[in-house]
């Protein structure tokens, strides 16, 4: 993966957990806690297409389709389990 990459991933991952943040109605603390979870899934799911060979919505060197689903399904499984951050 090529830096270039790297930000874009970086910066699509936090897009993903500023709108889920939005739609939560969450309050600071929160989106510095989803932050780094999306980012984790993002790459997570990056990692997992590597290794069974997915090409998902594939952008260059990116596996765009499967870190996506991926980062998405880790917000969501940690916005339920973590319930409101105060």
């Amino acid at each position: 993966m090529t830096f270039p990459a790297i930000i874009f991933s970086l910066i699509m991952a936090t897009l993903y957990a500023s709108v889920f943040h939005f739609f939560k109605n969450g309050s600071l603390a929160s989106l510095f806690f989803y932050i780094p979870i999306s980012v984790a899934g993002f790459f997570g799911g990056q990692y997992l297409a590597e290794l069974l060979n997915l090409h998902f919505i594939q952008l260059g060197t990116i596996n765009f389709g499967v870190g996506s689903i991926c980062s998405i399904g880790l917000l969501m499984i940690f916005g339920l389990v973590s319930g409101p951050l105060k």
